[in-house]
C-alpha cells in the first residue's frame, strides 16, 4: 500500500525573475514537460501493475497450496500409516506435480495392491461405503498416497437418463463402471470380492460364495446398462470385461445356465 505523506510550507512569492521565466518559455518547453511527467506517471503505473500481478500470483499459489494441504485423512488416521510398498514401478510429472507408482501399499496392517476390489470410506457423504477396483497407486510430493480407482455402482446410485433408477436383480448386485476417480489411500476400509457372472448363468449362493455379483455395466455417460455379454464395446473395454469374467468364472466354477424365459424375465426387470 503507497502512504501519501502531507507537508506544509510557508507561501512565497514568486520573484520578477522567475515570473518573467514562467512567461518566456516555449509552447514546445511546456509540451516537453508534460511529456515527462505523463511519461513518469505511466511508468509508475505500470510498476505498480507489475507488483499487483506478483502479489495476485503469490496469493494464488498459496490458496493452491492451501487447497492440496487441506485433503485430510479420517481423525484417527496419521498420512504416515500409510506407507509405499517395493521400489517405484515409474515417475510422472516434475515439481509439485511429481508422482511416483507403486504397485502396492501398506495400511492398518494390510496390504492393497493393483486390481484389488476394496470398500472404501466416504465418511457422510454416503450412507454405504463405496466399491472400487484399484487401478493406480502414487505418492506425491507431499508424502501422502492416493490410489486411482475404477468405481462399481449401487442402484440407488445407477440414475436413468429419463428419471428413476435402474434396479439389480439380487441384493448383492452391483453395475459395473468405466468411471475412474481418485481417492487417499487411508480411505480403503478392506477388501472385497465381487463376481462377474454372465447374465445366461445361475448366481451362486451367498453362503458358498459371498461377496457382491456384477451382471450389467452402467454407462455413466448415455446413463443405460448393458449386458457383459455384449460384443459391441471397445476393444480395451471388451479385454478388460473378458478377463473379469474368466477370473469370476474360475472361482466359481461351473455355474448352470438359465433357462430362456428366466433370462426375458431378468431383463424386463431392469
Amino acid at each position: 500500500m503507497v502512504l501519501s505523506r502531507i507537508q506544509s510550507f510557508p507561501q512565497v512569492s514568486p520573484s520578477e525573475n522567475e515570473e518573467a521565466f514562467v512567461r518566456e518559455r516555449s509552447p514546445q518547453q511546456k509540451s516537453t514537460r508534460t511529456d515527462e511527467i505523463m511519461e513518469g506517471k505511466r511508468m509508475r503505473k505500470k510498476v505498480r501493475y507489475c507488483e499487483d500481478d506478483e502479489k495476485e500470483t503469490k496469493r494464488k499459489r498459496k490458496r493452491n497450496r492451501k487447497k492440496d494441504e487441506d485433503v485430510t485423512p479420517p481423525k484417527e488416521v496419521k498420512p504416515d500409516d500409510v506407507k509405499p510398498v517395493g521400489g517405484p514401478v515409474k515417475v510422472t510429472g516434475g515439481g509439485r506435480e511429481r508422482k511416483t507408482h507403486y504397485r502396492q501399499f501398506e495400511y492398518g496392517g494390510n496390504r492393497y495392491g493393483l486390481e484389488d476390489s476394496v470398500l472404501l470410506n466416504q465418511g457422510d457423504y454416503s450412507p454405504m461405503p463405496y466399491v472400487a477396483i484399484i487401478k493406480d497407486i502414487t505418492q506425491k510430493q507431499n508424502g501422502r498416497i492416493r490410489i486411482l480407482v475404477q468405481w462399481f455402482y449401487r442402484q440407488e446410485e445407477a440414475k436413468k437418463k429419463g428419471g428413476g433408477y435402474w434396479k439389480v436383480n439380487d441384493k448383492r448386485g452391483l453395475f459395473y463402471s468405466f468411471h475412474r476417480g481418485e481417492a487417499p489411500a487411508e480411505s480403503v476400509m478392506h477388501r472385497c470380492m465381487v463376481y462377474f457372472v454372465p447374465v445366461h448363468k445361475q448366481l451362486p449362493k451367498r453362503r458358498d460364495n459371498p461377496g457382491f455379483i456384477v451382471q450389467k455395466v452402467y454407462d455413466t455417460d448415455e446413463k443405460k446398462l448393458r449386458n457383459l455379454t455384449d460384443k459391441d464395446y471397445e476393444v480395451a473395454k471388451q479385454h478388460e470385461i473378458d478377463i473379469l469374467v474368466e477370473k469370476s468364472m474360475s472361482l466359481l466354477g461351473d455355474l448352470p445356465d438359465l433357462e430362456t424365459e428366466e433370462i426375458l424375465n431378468m431383463g424386463e426387470s431392469t
